[in-house]
């Protein structure tokens, strides 16, 4: 009984061997795939895109941007402050049981 399992252990072992090799050459018989190159680089695309959209909006930006238009900093704090003080009022509001 042990030489029969050692004979069977022997020739799997082989059999295991021989497919390894035969997986190794098929392996380097075949040429190497490698990913086609992209036509265009996707980020050189992107900036494009962004600097045309840039000059697009360059003349919408520039007429927004007088001096009317401008706010100071305090203006707009000033207005912001005043705008959540409205929410809060208004929470409080929903909140007071009627």
């Amino acid at each position: 009984m042990r030489r029969l399992f050692g004979w069977t252990a022997g020739l799997i072992g082989i059999a295991a061997f021989a497919r390894l090799l035969a997986a190794r050459r098929d392996r380097a018989a075949r040429p190497a795939l490698s990913p086609a190159p992209p036509a265009e680089d996707p980020a050189e695309e992107l900036r494009r895109k962004l600097a045309e959209s840039r000059d697009a909006d360059a003349p919408a930006a520039e007429a927004t941007t007088t001096p009317e238009a401008v706010e100071s900093l305090e203006e707009r704090r000033a207005r912001v402050h005043a705008k959540a003080q409205e929410a809060l009022e208004a929470m409080d509001d929903l909140e007071e049981p009627a």
